[in-house]
């Protein structure tokens, strides 16, 4: 897809897809592996200048990259988080109203060498990732996935296995739908789950 294609998915499909999963004007968001950015882009857009979206990923010329473009179109609300890709996460209890884990769940814990997987992720990598964001999120806060590639660089084969593993944490199913996302600068329809953060009802933020 070219740069105006992008630009015209973000404007339309795009920023459907993010108000429908609860990214309001206001709200606090995390793009977790953020990429180049193009969720956490619209997401910066919705929010407005009284939100806020961290934008967090492992590569530091991506997020220079990212920061510096945005700068350029006048939104001064992202906010980079370098990471080594591991928790804890650099953020505050009870701080993130919405988590964008897009096409990333399966990469915690897998690695490779020459082409070829050496470790696939595995339930107790991802656990660790989900208590940091059940940590980090707020009450009733919204955790949404897309997680394609399961059979391939995991050790389960279903999104029912994964819903599964975020059930177990303490969240609790609250929708989920098709929709038409960006995935590798292609256009696909991808099953999005939406979760909601149960566990925290009775904490306060910090």
């Amino acid at each position: 897809m070219t740069k105006a294609e992008i630009a015209s998915w973000q404007g339309n499909e795009g920023k459907q897809l993010l108000e429908r999963v609860g990214v309001a004007d206001g709200k606090v968001v995390l793009d977790f592996g953020c990429r180049e950015g193009n969720y956490a882009r619209i997401a910066a857009q919705i929010v407005g200048p009284t939100g806020m979206v961290y934008a967090m990923d492992k590569d530091r010329g991506i997020l220079d990259a990212l920061i510096r473009s945005v700068r350029e179109d006048g939104l001064g609300n992202m906010v980079r988080v370098d990471t080594p890709g591991n928790v804890p996460l650099p953020l505050r209890d009870a701080s993130v109203d919405v988590v964008l884990l897009y096409d990333v769940l399966h990469l915690i814990g897998w690695s490779s060498e020459s082409g070829k997987t050496i470790r696939r992720s595995t339930a107790s990598d991802r656990r660790a990732v989900l208590k940091e964001l059940l940590r980090i999120s707020k009450a009733e806060g919204i955790i949404s996935i897309y997680c394609p590639h399961l059979a391939t660089h995991t050790d389960v084969d279903s999104e029912q296995d994964i819903a599964e593993e975020l059930e177990g944490e303490g969240f609790a199913l609250r929708d989920r739908f098709y929709a038409t996302l960006l995935h590798d600068s292609n256009l696909v329809r991808g099953h999005i789950m939406n979760f909601t953060n149960r566990a925290g009802a009775n904490r306060r933020p910090c």
